[in-house]
């Protein structure tokens, strides 16, 4: 299956819009949002034209509340992290950094684990765990516009700059 992550969009529709119509021509199965999508508007273009599931967790710029979340059948919400299992892949994900860690130290069981909040795409492996940022969708406040691919058969996770596709 063929997950997307993604995160800090920052109520940037143009992007959007861009990012959904690659995913639906590349047969994306499943989202991730790591936070800081914003307004309660945003979030209902992406769960109205996405039909799959939506894994959510806020962040500090996100402007909608909790309950809001609660009227999309395929959004799964939490304020903090999510942790879930996807294919054979156990996930985890939040928007800070500094909170993945904490959450990390908790539990380390996971295969994979994602967080957002600082603009910057990135992947590492550690101890068989890979952490990743997808960077900013948005990108109002970095060079680029990118996103994550999860093959979760494989477990083969690539970044992609939306300005290249």
């Amino acid at each position: 299956m063929r997950i997307a992550i993604f995160s800090d969009l920052h109520d940037n529709l143009d992007n959007l819009k861009i990012f959904l119509n690659w995913i639906k021509e590349n047969k994306v199965t499943k989202l991730i949002f790591c936070g800081d999508l914003c307004q309660l508007d945003i979030l209902t273009y992406l769960a109205s034209n996405f039909p799959g599931e939506i894994f959510l967790v806020g962040g500090n710029a996100d402007l909608f509340l909790p309950k809001d979340t609660k009227i999309f059948k395929n959004v799964f919400y939490d304020e903090h992290k999510l942790e879930f299992k996807l294919g054979q892949q156990k996930i985890l994900i939040a928007h800070k950094p500094g909170d993945l860690k904490k959450y990390l130290n908790e539990n380390n069981s996971y295969d994979f684990a994602f967080h957002g909040h600082t603009h910057k795409p990135w992947i590492t492996k550690e101890n068989g765990l890979v952490i990743a940022n997808p960077g900013a969708l948005g990108s109002s406040s970095g060079p680029v516009s990118s996103f994550a691919i999860l093959e979760t058969d494989t477990g083969y996770l690539e970044l992609k700059l939306l300005n290249s596709l």
